[in-house]
C-alpha cells in the first residue's frame, strides 16, 4: 500500500514540471520544437515530393506483364498488343514543353512554401519572445507588489498605533487596511496572470500543457538595429519573407501561363517494347515466318494541331492572378515600409519614455534618502518613510513598465527586418 502511495505522489510530482529557461535558450527551443513549425516542415516536405510528382513523365517507366491468351483463329490484339507470353514496356518522355514548365512551376512553388515556413518560424519567435518579455515582466512586478505589501503591513500597524496613542482618527485604519487588501488582491491577479502566460509560454515551446516556463531574466539583449528609419526599411524590405513569398507565387504562376500558351508544341516520347510469342497463338499460322523473340524501339511524335479551348482560357484564368499578384506584391511593399517606420518611431517614442521613468524613479530614491533623514531628526514619521518607499515602489514598477514596452518595440523592429532568426541562432 505503501508503495502504491509512494507511485501515485511520484506520478503528481512529476505530471508539472517548472522549467527556467534564458531568453536565447527560449528562442532557440521555439526553433526547434514549436508545434506550429513542426507541422509547417510536413508542407515543406510534401512541396519537395510535388517536384517529383512534376518530374514523372521524363522518368523512364517500365512495365512488366504478360498478354498471354489462347488463340482460335486470327490473334487479335489485348490492349493494343499481340497475345504474348511476357511483355515488357518502357515509355520516357523527351520533349514535352509545357510539362517541363509544370516542372519549374513545382519548384518555385516548393521555394515558396519554405519561404511560408520562414514565416511561420518568425511569427513563433515573435510571439514566443515577447511571452518571455510578458511572463519576466509579470515576475518582476510580483516581487515589487510583494515588497509593497510589506510596506503597507508596516503602515498599517503604525497607525493603529498613533490610533491607539490618540494622535490619528480611526479612519486611517480602514484607509491604511483596504489599500492593504488592494494590494493583495493585486498580487493574486498578478499570481494568476504569471502562471497563465508561463503555461502559454511552455505550450508555444512544445513542452506538456501542465509545464511552466520561468524566464530566466537579467540578461542584456544584444540586438543589432538598424540606426535610421531608411536603413530599417531596407533590411525589413531585402528580409520580408512574405515578399519574397509572393514573389514566387508570381513567378509560379508565370511558368503556369508559359505552360498553358505551350500547349500547341509538339510532344516526343521514346517508347521501347519487347513480347515473347508463342506457337498456340496462331502467329505460324497467319503470317510467313515466326519469331518467339520481338523487340520495338522507337520515338513517338504528337503534333496537337488544334489543342482546343481549355488552355487558352487556363492561360487567361493564369494571367489574371498574376495581375492580382502584382498587385499584391505592390501593396505589401507599401505596408512594409509604412509598418516599419511605425515601428521605428515606436522604439525611439519608447526609449524617451524609458528615460523619462528612470529619472523619475531616481527622484523616487533621493525622496526616500530625504524621508529617512528627516525621520532621524523627528521632522518625518515611519508612515511617511514607508509611504516614501511604496511610491519608491510605484515608481520601480512603473519604470519597468517603460523597459518591457521598450523591449516588446525592439522585438518588433528586429522581427519585422528579418534580425530575430539570427537572434535564435547565434
Amino acid at each position: 500500500m505503501r508503495i502504491i502511495i509512494f507511485l501515485v505522489l511520484a506520478l503528481i510530482c512529476t505530471a508539472a514540471e517548472t522549467r527556467k529557461m534564458d531568453l536565447k535558450t527560449t528562442l532557440r527551443r521555439a526553433l526547434e520544437q514549436s508545434p506550429e513549425v513542426l507541422l509547417s516542415r510536413f508542407d515543406e516536405a510534401s512541396a519537395k515530393q510535388s517536384v517529383q510528382v512534376a518530374r514523372d513523365p521524363f522518368a523512364p517507366k517500365v512495365v512488366v506483364g504478360s498478354g498471354l491468351a489462347y488463340t482460335y483463329g486470327f490473334p487479335m490484339s489485348i490492349d493494343g498488343s499481340a497475345p504474348s507470353i511476357l511483355q515488357v514496356k518502357a515509355i520516357q518522355s523527351l520533349v514535352n514543353r509545357p510539362q517541363s514548365f509544370l516542372v519549374a512551376k513545382a519548384k518555385v512553388e516548393a521555394q515558396s512554401v519554405q519561404q511560408s515556413l520562414q514565416m511561420k518560424r518568425e511569427e513563433v519567435l515573435e510571439r514566443t519572445a515577447k511571452l518571455f518579455l510578458d511572463a519576466d515582466r509579470l515576475g518582476r512586478n510580483l516581487k515589487l507588489v510583494s515588497g509593497q505589501i510589506e510596506n503597507m503591513e508596516a503602515v498599517l500597524a503604525s497607525v493603529k498605533a498613533r490610533v491607539d496613542e490618540g494622535r490619528a482618527l480611526p479612519i486611517e485604519v480602514q484607509r491604511a487596511d483596504l489599500n492593504l487588501k488592494k494590494a493583495r488582491q493585486r498580487l493574486r491577479i498578478l499570481n494568476l496572470d504569471l502562471k497563465q502566460t508561463q503555461h502559454s509560454l511552455a505550450f508555444v515551446l512544445g513542452f506538456e500543457a501542465e509545464d511552466r516556463v520561468e524566464p530566466i531574466g537579467g540578461e542584456a539583449m544584444e540586438m543589432s538595429l538598424a540606426a535610421e528609419p531608411e536603413l530599417a526599411v531596407k533590411e525589413a524590405l531585402n528580409n520580408s519573407r512574405e515578399l519574397k513569398k509572393l514573389q514566387s507565387d508570381l513567378q509560379a504562376k508565370n511558368l503556369e501561363v508559359r505552360s498553358n500558351q505551350s500547349a500547341w508544341l509538339p510532344q516526343v516520347d521514346l517508347v521501347a517494347q519487347y513480347g515473347l510469342f508463342s506457337r498456340f497463338n496462331n502467329f505460324d499460322v497467319y503470317f510467313n515466318r515466326f519469331q518467339r523473340n520481338n523487340a520495338q524501339l522507337g520515338v513517338s511524335f504528337k503534333f496537337p494541331v488544334v489543342p482546343g479551348p481549355a488552355s487558352g482560357a487556363m492561360a487567361a484564368q493564369a494571367q489574371i492572378e498574376v495581375s492580382r499578384l502584382r498587385l499584391r506584391v505592390s501593396n505589401t511593399r507599401n505596408r512594409i515600409e509604412m509598418e516599419t517606420r511605425k515601428l521605428f518611431e515606436d522604439l525611439q517614442l519608447q526609449k524617451e519614455n524609458r528615460d523619462l521613468a528612470r529619472m523619475d524613479l531616481e527622484l523616487a530614491r533621493e525622496q526616500i534618502e530625504v524621508s529617512l533623514a528627516q525621520m532621524e531628526e523627528g521632522k518625518a514619521t515611519r508612515r511617511q518613510v514607508e509611504e516614501s518607499r511604496f511610491l519608491e515602489a510605484e515608481k520601480w514598477l512603473a519604470y519597468w513598465d517603460t523597459q518591457y514596452l521598450f523591449d516588446r518595440a525592439r522585438i518588433s523592429l528586429l522581427a519585422a527586418t528579418g534580425g530575430l532568426i539570427s537572434l535564435a541562432s547565434n
